[in-house]
């Protein structure tokens, strides 16, 4: 199975994908592909760990490709079925090019994993070029879209929408409220962006300080983070098929 997660920036997609991954490495073998080709994210993603360049996403989808995925997975450093696929600290981000052919490439990427491990999860950056854009629109089985309950989150859902209304999956897109907290209106952002929520994620500050620690949103202990878990965990079942989108 194939999950992605697409928002804008800064409403909370990476923790919401590494949550969903560790419910989903439960039951089997899951993999966080983390899109961002402009800076190494994967070390905070694993527990910090050295990871060798080569091993890199951005070389997975430039030049030739790759015919096996397998070299690209690094496991996470507490949960051994658990992987991840994203930009290593031991590369320059600018050595390598991202040409007219990484969109066909991101998509081989992508299905490889699904042929090698259970459940895929693409954690798709913010960036207008980024490949896996397409790959995810076309081919996900389930898309999630965090939208922050305001101004600025219904006028992102309103300027994909045209985009999303053109490739005709509606029915497996799930918009979620992301870093929601006690003053937002959600009535009034459904109504405003003609949506709802499937889950309504709250703003919990501890998520985001234990994010460099290995740990991940399921070990939060505050009220907030215990309401988040709660959410994600409602997601997941969507996820598996034992909700509607």
């Amino acid at each position: 199975m194939v999950f992605g997660i697409w928002g804008r920036d800064g409403t909370g997609k990476s923790t919401l994908a590494d949550a969903l991954g560790v419910l989903f490495a439960k039951r089997g073998i899951a993999i966080v592909i983390d899109t961002d080709l402009t800076q190494p994210t994967l070390p905070a993603r694993i527990g910090g760990r050295a990871v060798d360049g080569e091993t890199s996403l951005g070389r997975a989808i430039s030049d030739v490709g790759v015919e096996d995925a397998a070299a690209f997975l690094h496991q996470h450093s507490k949960h051994k079925n658990l992987f991840y696929a994203g930009l290593t600290d031991r590369e320059d981000c600018l050595s390598y090019e991202i040409g007219l052919e990484a969109g066909e490439r991101a998509l081989e990427f992508v299905q490889l994993c699904a042929s090698l491990l259970d459940t895929v999860i693409v954690d798709v950056s913010s960036q207008r070029t980024d490949p896996f854009v397409p790959a995810v629109l076309t081919k996900a089985d389930l898309l999630l879209l965090p939208v922050t309950p305001n101004v600025q989150g219904v006028c992102w859902l309103n300027s994909v929408k045209p985009l999303i209304d053109s490739i005709g999956n509606w029915n497996k897109i799930a918009p979620v409220a992301a870093m929601a907290d006690k003053h937002h209106d959600l009535k009034a952002i459904e109504k405003a962006a003609g949506i709802s929520f499937a889950a309504v994620l709250p703003f919990a500050k501890e998520l985001g300080q234990i994010q460099d620690t290995g740990k991940t949103a399921l070990d939060g202990a505050t009220p907030a983070a215990i309401r988040y878990i709660a959410e994600a965990q409602k997601l997941y079942m969507l996820a598996k098929g034992d909700g509607k989108a």
